[in-house]
């Protein structure tokens, strides 16, 4: 038969509110909450401040200060360029086959023709104007011939 054997769990502090604790970080100090004896940890020496650096963009390379450079040539593929060209009523862009047709935008009211009736201007299929206010009747004269002298 063998030996029995017996083990003590007691938490001799008789706390029960003190067992749960956090960690809190204040700026560059880190501390154990709930433990008024607990010190503050000063992380401030594992700062290495090297995460403010600056980025620059040189013809086609990508450097970042106190790093390495990447050339971005590759990745330039010059198909933004393009021109567009209207043939008919197709609109198309340099590249690519596929064109828009305008013809449904055609509203056929620009052949329009202008009359004048009196002082009465008009457009066809629209609205008229009376010119008279704008007459100032300035325009009729007399003509004269005295000898070689016209008047």
């Amino acid at each position: 038969a063998g030996s029995a054997a017996s083990f003590s769990v007691a938490d001799n502090d008789n706390d029960a509110s003190n067992e749960l604790q956090d960690l809190s970080l204040t700026g560059n100090s880190l501390k154990i909450t709930n433990n008024p004896s607990a010190s503050n940890i000063d992380l401030s020496v594992y700062l290495d401040n090297t995460d403010n650096q600056n980025l620059t963009l040189s013809d086609n390379e990508l450097s970042i200060a106190g790093g390495n450079t990447v050339d971005l040539s590759s990745f330039k593929d010059n198909t933004d360029a393009q021109d567009m060209s209207l043939s008919g009523n197709t609109l198309s862009l340099t590249g690519d086959a596929t064109g828009v047709d305008l013809s449904p935008y055609l509203d056929n009211t620009d052949n329009q023709n202008l009359t004048l009736s009196s002082n009465i201007l008009s457009i066809s299929n629209g609205s008229t104007i009376d010119l008279s206010p704008y007459l100032d009747n300035t325009d009729s004269q007399d003509l004269s011939l005295s000898g070689s002298e016209l008047s």
